[in-house]
């Protein structure tokens, strides 16, 4: 590489933001120091066109581990379960670890900085067809993660 190469700064940028389904129930477990960490994995799909039917239909879903501390980490283990259709914003984190016979494992996984939970409408407004966040000043959630301090403290 050239100097100039060498040289570029480029702007760190980590954000997701993901709605999908989880696909089992929450596990809700704590650190050394009592702090709560709740980990789920949620399947994300999008629409295509089938290009022999015209039908629409779901693509094959992108299965997402997540990971939430803290306070919002007890609601999620506490409100959610397998199925439950959720916003996650978050950033991305490699989780490393040696695996038996010593061999490295790694998967990435989004370490979540605001969680809502969403619901499908209720039956008399199901005409409507719209989805709504339920209870949003207690589903919807800013999580303070610190810096990097969080990261030491999994306790798996």
């Amino acid at each position: 590489m050239n100097q100039q190469q060498n040289s570029l700064r480029l702007p760190e940028q980590n954000s997701v933001i993901m709605v999908g389904r989880l696909t089992r129930d929450p596990e809700l477990r704590r650190t050394g120091t009592g702090k709560a960490v709740c980990s789920f994995d949620i399947a994300i799909s999008r629409r295509i066109k089938d290009t022999v039917t015209g039908e629409w239909k779901d693509a094959d879903p992108t299965f997402v581990p997540v990971i939430v501390w803290g306070d919002p980490a007890e609601r999620c283990g506490e409100r959610l379960k397998k199925g439950f259709p959720i916003h996650v914003e978050g950033r991305l984190r490699t989780n490393k670890w040696e695996g038996t016979g010593g061999t490295k494992k790694s998967r990435l996984e989004v370490v979540a900085s605001r969680v809502q939970f969403l619901s499908i409408v209720r039956q008399e407004n199901a005409a409507i067809g719209a989805k709504f966040v339920e209870n949003v000043n207690e589903s919807s959630t800013q999580i303070d993660n610190g810096v990097g301090g969080d990261d030491e403290d999994i306790p798996f």
